[in-house]
């Protein structure tokens, strides 16, 4: 699988990317790539600043509608965002590419209603035809997975990340490491402690007891995120869920309840790993009434 392909099924599982983007950001890649080899005769890996910049020239230049050059800008400084994550590259060739002014799309998140429905899905688990004992053990580990990611928001690639040494299932703790090798800690709820430590009595021993890595295939295989994102569209289905689930959403579903439960930014920006509080102010866009209640609640004059 290629850099672009690679980043391509990052959007598409991780962040529930719609077909069309898919499609426009892997031929605006693509345009990209073709221009370095026929001009330049370079890899995208192998690109630089300048090079960006004659690309972004040569497509003013053509008269390019100022929408089309946007998105073009906004792929390339996503992929190569991606690629820096991924340790494939180390320096970011669109860093002072100054980006599109562009209102933020507002993150999805689902429903209460949708989100019991989801986890009574889990708990009911997936009709795996496999033997018996391998198929509870399936089972116990998705519970285990879908109820960790819910209660922590780590992204999907933070959970399948996870080892043994940075569980504590005593304590209700775990050790993530995101994004630009930042470590973090996140408490979890005590019903998913309960779903993880029967995972790793009754199932995990079934998968692969000498593995470090704490959510496995049934060959004892490390999951991918493309094997959960299926996983998690089964339960979708089976909870009738027909909006498009994507992991990313319990990401947002995890941040949009804690903000309506009453938690401030700070902390949530802490549980979330982003560097930026910016970023993490978008959800307060998400939970308009209940921020309009908190104001009622603790303002002076909220209530007159």
């Amino acid at each position: 699988m290629n850099l672009i392909e690679l980043f391509i099924e990052h959007l598409k599982i991780d962040k529930g990317s719609s077909p069309h983007t898919l499609q426009a950001y892997a031929r605006d890649l693509r345009q990209f790539e073709a221009a370095l080899n026929a001009k330049l005769d370079g890899k995208l890996e192998d690109a630089r600043e300048e090079d960006v910049q004659k690309f972004l020239k040569h497509l003013r230049d053509r008269d390019q509608k100022a929408t089309s050059i946007a998105r073009k800008v906004s792929a390339l400084k996503q992929f190569y965002q991606f690629l820096i994550r991924e340790n494939r590259l180390q320096d970011d060739p669109t860093l002072f590419i100054e980006a599109p002014v562009q209102a933020k799309k507002l993150p999805k998140a689902l429903s209460p209603e949708a989100t019991l429905a989801l986890l009574q899905a889990v708990e009911r688990g997936i009709d795996y035809q496999v033997n018996p004992e391998l198929k509870t053990a399936l089972q116990t580990r998705d519970r285990a997975m879908v109820y960790l990611l819910y209660a922590t928001g780590v992204r999907v690639s933070e959970l399948l990340s996870i080892t043994l040494p940075q569980l504590d299932t005593e304590s209700g703790l775990i050790r993530v490491m995101g994004k630009r090798s930042k470590e973090r800690i996140i408490p979890f709820a005590p019903i998913a402690g309960e779903f993880l430590l029967d995972y790793l009595t009754r199932a995990r021993p079934l998968l692969d007891p000498s593995s470090e890595i704490l959510f496995l295939g049934q060959f004892g295989e490390s999951l991918t995120r493309q094997a959960f994102w299926k996983t998690l569209r089964r339960f979708a289905a089976q909870a009738g869920i027909t909006q498009a689930l994507h992991p990313h959403m319990l990401r947002h579903t995890f941040a949009t309840d804690l903000l309506r439960s009453g938690m401030n930014l700070r902390s949530l920006q802490a549980l979330l790993g982003h560097a930026d509080l910016q970023t993490t102010q978008i959800y307060t866009h998400v939970t308009p009434e209940h921020l309009a209640d908190v104001i009622r609640k603790y303002h002076p004059r909220g209530g007159k």
